[in-house]
């Protein structure tokens, strides 16, 4: 199974390839040809995955409530137009250590700027946040 899933709202060309070049990624849609995949459906596709990070531009998944130890998710606070700059923020994201390996990331949900990682926690009340490395 891929370690990076893609959410539907992603450029192909901009995202999904680019990140293909270190990673496995694949996109959400490419795991369930057909099927429309609503956000209330999404957290159980999720969960049966295999310990998947999510890499969505949609802001409602950004919520403390998503967190669960069988998955991760980045909420890149990009606009569509900035979709480009999605891999390299996603490559320094994953070299800080809270997301460093798949099984740090899991239990986290996380929104991913310029400039910081902010992130929820399993079991951790307290919104922390990280500066990026350049």
């Amino acid at each position: 199974m891929s370690q990076i899933i893609l959410d539907e709202h992603l450029a192909l060309d901009d995202v999904l390839q680019p990140i293909q070049r270190w990673i496995k990624a694949k996109r959400i849609q490419d795991l369930r040809p057909g099927e429309v995949i609503k956000d209330e459906r999404l957290r159980t596709l999720l969960i049966h995955l295999g310990r998947p990070t999510l890499v969505t531009i949609d802001e409602g998944l950004w919520k403390k409530r998503n967190c669960d130890r069988r998955y991760c998710i980045l909420y890149f606070a990009l606009l569509d137009t900035q979709q480009n700059q999605i891999p390299s923020l996603l490559r320094r994201a994953l070299h800080l250590q809270p997301f460093k390996t798949k099984a740090a990331r899991m239990g986290k949900v996380a929104r991913i700027t310029f400039t910081c990682v902010s992130y929820w926690q399993l079991g951790n009340e307290k919104l922390q946040t990280l500066l990026l490395p350049s």
